[in-house]
């Protein structure tokens, strides 16, 4: 067993932390100069939206600024890190699409909420057991914790594969007094979500890092938001990323703006969902590319002689 991730520039190292631990913490993925223009248009999108009393805060003293990808292109630009393609492309194979692009401001105060980012995989079963909870009724709340899939000393004979892969980009220092995100190295391999009553003592360790590095962590880690004890925000940014067969948590399809999708690239398109994959999400004969303002053919007759 080897020790716990610390911020590193050797993928070859943060690629096999990925497979032990579930995370991983890559230094210096944005210079200084990134790191200050991205904060600075963050910090103007949030005090743009707080005037129109638009802004976002969550019962856990959670700020997020949505839908980044309208909201500047030096937020646009970082998805295309080669350190991070790299890294979800690792977890999730080659092809993967852009789940959600969200600021992420921890205020001073707040307070845990353990959870993974595919808390909606059903767990899977073996020929002849029943199925617990059907995909349809998995709610957010009610599918973590030890009571989800029966009794929790039962060994799970499978669990499910990583269909999501998360990078938080720290945009200040990450510590553990001003709330970094907290993780239990290893829980990936788990095969079941953590439960707030009865693994409040697991192993859990703040992912700390200088700001300009980004935490990687796979969908099944357990994680939460640190607790901010400091007197100042913690502020960063999350790129969510998921397997081509699964909905994204934002739908890039209606919500981009027409001036981001003008002066796109392929790549970008790609990666917010407008190439189908393997059949899925084309129509007609647009199932290379898909198109907004484009539609599927409508009511028919033959032509009159």
């Amino acid at each position: 067993m080897n020790a716990l991730p610390e911020p590193t520039c050797d993928l070859t190292l943060a690629r096999s932390q990925m497979d032990e631990w579930g995370y991983c913490i890559l230094a210096d993925v944005m210079n200084t100069e990134e790191v200050d223009a991205v904060r600075e248009r963050l910090m103007s999108q949030k005090a743009g939206e707080e005037q129109r009393g638009v802004a976002y805060h969550g019962a856990d003293r959670k700020q997020l600024i949505k839908f980044l990808l309208n909201k500047g292109p030096a937020f646009i630009d970082l998805l295309f890190k080669p350190q991070i393609r790299g890294m979800i492309a690792h977890v999730l194979g080659p092809a993967y699409l852009l789940s959600s692009y969200n600021g992420h401001i921890a205020h001073p105060g707040g307070s845990k909420a353990f959870h993974t980012d595919q808390f909606w995989m059903p767990q899977p079963v073996v020929p002849g057991q029943p199925v617990e909870v059907k995909p349809g009724a998995i709610t957010r709340g009610g599918n973590r914790g030890h009571h989800v899939g029966g009794n929790s000393d039962v060994p799970t004979p499978a669990i499910a594969p990583a269909f999501v892969c998360n990078a938080m980009w720290m945009l200040d220092d990450f510590t553990p007094d001003n709330g970094a995100t907290i993780v239990v190295p290893g829980s990936h391999l788990s095969g079941r979500q953590p439960d707030h009553d009865l693994d409040d003592n697991a192993n859990w360790v703040p992912a700390c890092g200088k700001a300009g590095s980004v935490i990687v962590f796979e969908g099944r880690v357990w994680h939460s938001t640190g607790v901010n004890q400091s007197n100042n925000p913690r502020i960063g940014l999350t790129t969510n990323f998921c397997a081509p067969q699964f909905r994204q948590q934002e739908n890039f399809l209606l919500g981009t703006s027409p001036e981001i999708l003008e002066n796109a690239t392929d790549e970008l398109l790609d990666l917010i969902g407008f190439k189908p994959w393997q059949g899925y999400g084309g129509y007609e004969s647009y199932y290379e590319t898909v198109q907004r303002g484009l539609y599927a053919l409508g009511e028919l007759t033959p032509d009159d002689a």
